[in-house]
């Protein structure tokens, strides 16, 4: 009974530093007899898009009792999407290196040089570029300084579209990184507290995405996994290729509640999410602009997964 009461109150503080208990980025609604998507948007003041992408509903079919997660009004994808803003320093530069990881989007951001313009001035097409290549951008083009958040959104595009999926060759240094990975960054007191550990990431169920974002206004995936293990005593990179380096390397079907699952897009490793059992992940989606849960089986996601890792276990075997 005194530790239901420890865990209830540490969950508890957790949701008060976040501004759970003030402000609910989301609420539930278990729907009852006679209820349709427009009679509980009524009900809630919340719109039925909203409703239909935080609990990833294709059409308007419920099911009596069946529990839905709506979102606090006002943080739907069009409006909780923000604006990220650089800040802009003249330099004049004429030339650009191709770097590892970059591409034209990630090029023309960092220099102020439209897309159509360095494909022009290069006749190059998107799929062309080479690392050491140098790049016309013409005579005085903007010089962004990088901030760090601005840093992690181009090393985590994401979930892309499938054109945009990471060469063979970026996943055959994967698969080197991968070798490396064979300690655990700690250990849980018990089982118990890995379960609230899964209890306090799926808490978070409908909080708005956002690119760059690490507060409960907006936050991208790697920012929520760091923020999950910050509260359990665990430092984490800040992006998603960084933190698939960390950890033991664990099997597809060996996961457990708690291990990090890593998925390729525009990046080798663009995309990061907590297992919480039965074949399903929580995460900060881009595609829903919402944390929700998906299945590790999905197409989308099967397709694209690349790793996992266990950051903590309970013996030596890291279990």
């Amino acid at each position: 009974m005194k530790r239901q009461i420890f865990f209830v109150s540490l969950l508890f503080l957790i949701c008060l530093s976040l501004g759970f208990v003030s402000s609910a980025a989301a609420r539930q609604y278990e729907v009852k007899k006679g209820d349709n998507l427009n009679s509980i948007s009524k009900k809630t003041g919340v719109s039925i898009r909203d409703i239909q992408q935080a609990n990833g509903l294709k059409g308007t079919a419920l099911k009596l009792k069946q529990v839905l997660i709506i979102p606090e009004n006002g943080t739907s994808a069009s409006k909780s999407r923000a604006k990220i803003k650089p800040v802009v320093k003249a330099k004049p530069a004429a030339y650009y290196t191709v770097k590892k990881g970059d591409n034209l989007a990630l090029i023309a951001k960092r220099t102020g040089t439209p897309v159509s313009q360095i494909m022009a001035m290069n006749k190059i097409r998107p799929k062309s570029l080479r690392i050491g290549q140098r790049l016309a951008l013409g005579k005085a083009p903007r010089s962004l300084t990088v901030t760090n958040d601005e840093q992690a959104l181009a090393d985590d595009d994401d979930e892309g579209d499938d054109e945009d999926i990471a060469s063979t060759v970026d996943m055959a240094d994967l698969q080197k990184d991968n070798e490396t990975n064979a300690e655990l960054l700690g250990k849980w007191v018990s089982p118990d507290e890995r379960k609230l550990f899964v209890k306090v990431a799926t808490g978070f169920l409908g909080a708005p995405y956002r690119l760059g974002g690490s507060t409960v206004r907006g936050i991208d995936c790697s920012a929520f996994v760091r923020k999950m293990y910050q509260f359990f005593d665990i430092s984490l990179p800040r992006t998603a290729r960084e933190q698939s380096n960390v950890g033991l390397s664990v099997d597809k079907n060996e996961l457990l509640e708690g291990d990090l699952v890593f998925f390729r897009t525009r990046k080798p490793v663009g995309h990061v999410g907590i297992y919480v059992g039965n074949n399903e992940f929580v995460h900060a989606s881009s595609r829903d602009k919402v944390v929700r849960i998906d299945n590790l089986d999905s197409p989308y996601f099967n397709k694209r997964f690349i790793r996992a890792v266990r950051v903590k276990g309970l013996d030596e075997k890291g279990v």
